[in-house]
């Protein structure tokens, strides 16, 4: 038996050809769009039933952008990240979901304030 054991990850990005990749980033964001389109329906079909921002749907458009091309569709990050230029620092991984959640609850409470204001915020 061999002592040089180690743990290899799966790669997490799943496509590497870039025309492949650039195709598939098209049809997640057609995807994307329908899948809010209908979160948008189900909301107006409901009136009695106000809008809540939830995490959930967050990680769902998520998914529905990056399936196919990154293993972790679907979920918050789980590594730190840098942005090259920028002296911003994004928040370490394991306060992601909770950053998200204070998004979700501004948004919510600020629901009959400038849709603009509530657009630029969230991206």
């Amino acid at each position: 038996m061999k002592d040089n054991r180690q743990s290899v990850s799966a790669p997490l990005e799943l496509i590497t050809d870039p025309a492949e990749k650039a195709r598939r980033e098209v049809e997640n964001g057609v995807r994307q769009f329908n899948q809010a389109v209908e979160l948008i329906r189900e909301h107006v079909r409901n009136p009695e039933r106000p809008f809540r921002l939830r995490s959930s749907h967050i990680l769902m458009l998520h998914k529905a952008a990056m399936e196919g091309i990154h293993q972790l569709a679907g979920t918050f990050r789980n590594t730190s990240v840098a942005i090259r230029g920028s002296r911003h620092q994004p928040p370490e991984a394991f306060l992601v979901a909770e950053h998200v959640e204070h998004l979700c609850t501004y948004v919510n409470e600020n629901w009959d304030s400038n849709a603009l204001h509530l657009t630029a915020y969230v991206l």
